[in-house]
């Protein structure tokens, strides 16, 4: 297929990250990218590679009920299965973790047993969200290549430059990729750090969800069959709170509960009873409660604010990546996250003030395209 040519190189900018995927699938229906294939250069403090839990395989194909269904953390992968995306380029800084820097080689397919959609990466990151299956228990399957790249100026030199090297190679691999900013990248909060803090919630949460990762240094096969059975045992962990937690928000405590998790029930009293006794006149929402002890498995969500001067210096790090890449994207995409506090608030605009700024220098023609000032 011919693709077109647009005149001025756009700059999507929209508050919340998974808002941005519209304006990529507008382009593959305009023309202006390839209609599968493409290569994401993603600059996040978090991955945002999840698959939504309630996501069947066949949603992924009507763009409607898709964007309907993900959210900040889980707006990639959906389109990797519908092959809008080959291969991912995670830039992170330096205090991510949720995935080591590396090259990671793996299937997305769908689950015969239940027609969700899992992958086969061995990565805590997918095994703690119940998200693993080995490729045998997968069909319509498709490829993915995730590269991990972490901006770290306390990375070795040549270690630096190997990767450097193979995200070059990459892109020199293609006509057209997407350049995509999450202005977290530069500053990042936990929103959930803070949570109820006079209750000690954050600490409680972590000690009942934390998980066990499986060991790197075993044979694969081993490991393959370790993930599955943490996959699984994590599924219903997961489900179990989330049951228990939902019956909160109907009831007031947990004396009737008589649902699936019951060993949980000691745990999960406690903490019902430290929050009451520290916020009394507070109507507590549980859900959130579950959804912050959903962000622990190995690793916590990254929380980090910078100064000025690191918001510089990744700026200028930006900068001399995107110039070592020596080729212009197809479209930029740019999420704000200030109203979720992933990005503190109190430094986004003068974060997307200095990341225009370096596109306006860096590129020619940029048209930006504010969707976020636009009203609903």
């Amino acid at each position: 297929m011919t693709l077109r040519v647009l005149p001025y190189l756009p700059v999507y900018i929209e508050e919340d990250h998974h808002e941005v995927l519209p304006h990529i699938y507008k382009n593959i229906g305009g023309k202006y990218l390839p209609i599968e294939n493409n290569t994401l250069v993603h600059f996040d403090s978090h991955p945002d590679l999840l698959i939504p839990k309630d996501l069947e395989a066949e949603d992924c194909y009507d763009k409607f009920a898709l964007f309907n269904k993900i959210s900040i953390e889980n707006w990639i992968l959906p389109g990797a299965y519908a092959g809008i995306f080959s291969t991912i380029i995670w830039i992170c800084p330096p205090w991510s973790d949720q995935i080591a820097p590396g090259v990671y080689e793996f299937d997305i397919g769908r689950v015969k047993e239940t027609g969700g959609i899992a992958v086969s990466c061995l990565e805590s990151y997918y095994i703690s969200e119940g998200l693993y299956s080995s490729s045998d228990d997968l069909d319509s399957v498709r490829s993915i290549k995730l590269i991990v790249l972490k901006l770290d100026e306390s990375t070795r030199k040549t270690d630096l430059t190997d990767q450097l090297l193979t995200v070059k190679e990459q892109i020199d691999e293609v006509n057209h990729f997407v350049l995509d900013f999450d202005l977290d990248f530069f500053s990042t909060l936990n929103p959930f750090v803070n949570l109820y803090k006079d209750a000690n919630l954050y600490q409680d949460l972590k000690q009942l969800y934390s998980f066990k990762p499986v060991p790197k240094h075993l044979e694969l096969d081993e490991r393959i069959k370790l993930a599955r059975e943490f996959a699984e045992k994590r599924r219903e962990m997961l489900d179990c709170l989330e049951s228990i937690f939902s019956y909160l928000c109907e009831d007031e405590n947990l004396f009737g509960y008589e649902g699936p998790g019951e060993q949980y029930i000691p745990k999960v009293s406690k903490i019902v009873d430290n929050l009451r006794k520290h916020y009394p006149r507070v109507d507590v929402d549980w859900r959130q409660v579950h959804d912050a002890g959903c962000t622990f498995d190995d690793s916590e969500l990254p929380h980090h604010i910078s100064s000025t001067q690191e918001i510089k210096s990744l700026l200028g790090a930006a900068e001399k990546l995107l110039d070592f890449l020596d080729k212009n994207p197809t479209i930029i995409t740019v999420s704000r996250s200030s109203e979720d506090d992933y990005c503190p608030p109190h430094q986004v605009e003068e974060i997307q003030s200095g990341l225009l700024s370096l596109l306006q220098i860096k590129y020619s023609s940029i048209k930006l395209i504010n969707g976020y000032l636009e009203e609903d």
